[in-house]
């Protein structure tokens, strides 16, 4: 079995345990990521040969979190093009940085928010992740995010299947003009 994926899907359930105040929502999500987990056996690879590409994909860089104009959160941009004749349905994420909390984010009225079971990309179609839509969020993640380095972007897929975008480029961008909502312990940084 492939470490990445069973890392992958761990880490999106501790994500989503951790955003969750009951303990029933945390034993459900556990049950999902079993459920994922022994699906994957059977279609773990499916993905992962280009069926879904991030054209003009971009990591916003950053600093460190304890330098001047640093943060401990960043966004991952681009259009997503599904290149099977079937949609699918982006569910989560992680990358090649490691240990943070990784979120699927919209903007609503102007404000950022977590966005709810995700998002599909049509088959032959296309969904773009950007300020001022839906976009990923790299939260809790201290070190710096140097511009020209690249990064693996893992994509969790509805029924625990996985696509892999490779070699992401990380560049230096404006931040997004958006309100951070109820998002209030992150409301001070710029993504």
């Amino acid at each position: 079995m492939n470490k990445r994926i069973v890392t992958g899907l761990a880490a999106a359930a501790l994500v989503l345990a951790g955003c969750s105040d009951e303990p029933n929502d945390v034993a459900r999500q556990q049950s999902s990521y079993n459920e994922a987990t022994s699906e994957m056996d059977t279609n773990a690879d499916d993905l992962d040969n280009g069926v879904v590409t991030l054209e003009q994909g971009a990591v916003r860089a950053k600093a460190a979190k304890d330098a001047a104009e640093g943060s401990d959160m960043t966004a991952i941009f681009g259009t997503l093009h599904n290149n099977s004749d079937k949609d699918i349905t982006v569910v989560g994420f992680t990358t090649s940085l490691g240990e943070a909390s990784y979120q699927i984010h919209e903007i609503v009225d102007g404000v950022m928010r977590q966005k709810d079971g995700g998002f599909d990309v049509p088959a032959g179609g296309t969904h773009e992740v950007g300020p001022g839509g839906d976009h990923f969020m790299v939260m809790d993640y201290e070190p710096a995010i140097e511009a020209g380095d690249t990064i693996d972007v893992t994509l969790l897929l509805e029924g625990g299947a996985t696509a892999t975008v490779s070699d992401v480029a990380v560049r230096t961008m404006l931040p997004g003009d958006e309100s951070y909502g109820d998002l209030g312990e992150h409301a001070d940084h710029k993504h």
